[in-house]
């Protein structure tokens, strides 16, 4: 009889042991995640859904930056790890100095369960600076990403045109 108790015990903290590996699992993996990519060169530079708490935590925006008459292609990835599809209105604003000044994206996004949705878009940066505005100065905007009630900022910094080109001195021949 002692045997039998035994073994129950073992299957009963077994059981118990593989609940809570499940519950990790489960609680690291289901959910919503967005993720934002930003190209305005040869490089794109992506932010995954992990590090938006940690900007909003310390109130730091992630940034990018264009040369005037450039722009810079947005591509805006939502990740729904949940058991039921997920709707939400996207609206992408583009602000200067706290004032709107254009809305690049307003549209619904829906993401089946288990699926993956994403929006693209292009800001264009000459098209929000200013014609009298010095060339060699920086030009800053604000982007918020909106999808239902969770907001995304990112700042864009508008540089100067173009950089003279450094003159190379030749090395000398021995």
């Amino acid at each position: 009889m002692a045997v039998k108790h035994k073994i129950l015990y073992l299957c009963l903290a077994l059981a118990c042991f593989l609940g809570i590996i499940l519950i990790f699992i489960f609680d690291g993996y289901i959910g919503l995640y967005d993720s934002l990519e930003m190209t305005s060169g040869e490089f794109p530079q992506i932010i995954e859904a992990d590090r938006w708490p940690e900007d909003e935590k310390y109130e730091y925006y992630s940034t990018v930056d264009v040369q005037q008459g450039g722009s810079i292609a947005f591509t805006y990835k939502v990740q729904n790890r949940t058991f039921s599809t997920h709707s939400a209105d996207v609206e992408v604003t583009v602000s200067h100095e706290q004032e709107q000044v254009a809305v690049l994206l307003s549209q619904p996004l829906t993401v089946a369960s288990f699926d993956e949705g994403q929006l693209e878009w292009v800001l264009n940066a000459a098209e929000f600076v200013p014609a009298d505005f010095p060339s060699d100065q920086r030009y800053d905007l604000s982007v918020l990403i909106k999808k239902g009630d969770v907001e995304r900022y990112i700042l864009v910094y508008i540089r100067e045109a173009s950089v003279p080109a450094k003159s190379v001195i030749p090395v000398p021949t021995r």
